[in-house]
């Protein structure tokens, strides 16, 4: 059962880290290859058309905050019994579940023009570590 913990573990992290090299390089790609600049500016005007982006960014914010929360209150009731890893976990759930949400409100699609992928990535990642957290909040027990 060990190993399995270790093997969820490292591939949820490694995981996470495609998703923010992936930001990264959307980004990256979008400032420097204009047929990047052209897809990301249709998807943006396509998708702003189309959806209501930001009711669905209210949304992400509001649904990850409760399950930060939910997951916090699950932390504190068994923090006496959790192994060292766990409060790892929970802080750095905290650091993505805040960088997220800043990362939404504070920028736009007018000044990060890859902003509607960034998000999506970001969002992915802070959802991973969140039932990445959840899930070591059950498992790891001394």
């Amino acid at each position: 059962m060990e190993k399995i913990k270790k093997i969820f573990y490292v591939l949820t992290t490694t995981l996470e880290i495609l998703l923010l090299v992936g930001a990264y390089m959307v980004n990256y790609f979008t400032h420097k290859k204009m047929g990047m600049l052209r897809h990301v500016v249709h998807k943006n005007y396509v998708w702003e058309d189309k959806y209501p982006i930001q009711t669905i960014q209210y949304i992400a914010i509001i649904a990850l905050i409760t399950l930060m929360l939910l997951v916090l209150i699950l932390y504190m009731k068994r923090k006496v019994r959790l192994k060292k890893i766990v409060t790892t976990m929970s802080i750095t759930m905290v650091i993505l579940v805040l960088f997220f949400i800043g990362f939404i409100l504070i920028y736009s699609a007018e000044e990060i023009r890859a902003f509607y992928y960034i998000s999506v990535m970001l969002g992915l990642m802070t959802l991973i570590q969140i039932i990445k957290t959840f899930i070591g909040v059950i498992w790891y027990k001394n």
